[in-house]
């Protein structure tokens, strides 16, 4: 399963009823975590306080949420566009309508302009997390 595929997966999988994150989701994430982990010194706590719906405001932590996006190739940090018909194009069918559904009201989240795309990262998930605190989920 490709890395993208992989973490939308992650945002959705909740909605379908499966026991996640799997062993596998999370031996096969587990580098690029560690890998955004150590590069913004993110705190754990505060993701696990974030997906709860707490919301979250550090720098570091946000910087987590870009460097997620990058190493999961949906965020251009050239050109700071968010690649959302990709992230939707590569998860299975069956979980489109409720990525879609989730992410709807928060397509107008772009780093144009010189935008912080830490901020914007930021932003995103938030409004992902308030858009279906039932079905969010973050690493």
């Amino acid at each position: 399963m490709p890395l993208i595929q992989t973490l939308v997966v992650c945002l959705v999988a909740g909605a379908l009823g499966a026991e996640f994150p799997t062993k596998e989701f999370l031996e096969f994430s587990r580098p690029v975590i560690e890998k955004c982990e150590q590069q913004t010194g993110v705190d754990k706590a505060l993701v696990k306080q974030f997906e709860k719906g707490d919301m979250v405001d550090d720098g570091k932590f946000k910087c987590y949420l870009k460097c997620m996006f990058v190493e999961f190739n949906v965020l251009d940090e050239a050109t700071g566009q968010f690649h959302y018909e990709k992230m939707l194009s590569m998860i299975p069918a069956d979980m489109r309508t409720i990525a879609f559904d989730m992410g709807k009201n928060c397509i107008h989240f772009k780093g144009e302009n010189g935008a912080d795309l830490c901020q914007v990262s930021y932003d995103l998930h938030k409004c992902w997390q308030k858009s279906d605190p039932e079905h969010y989920f973050l690493m």
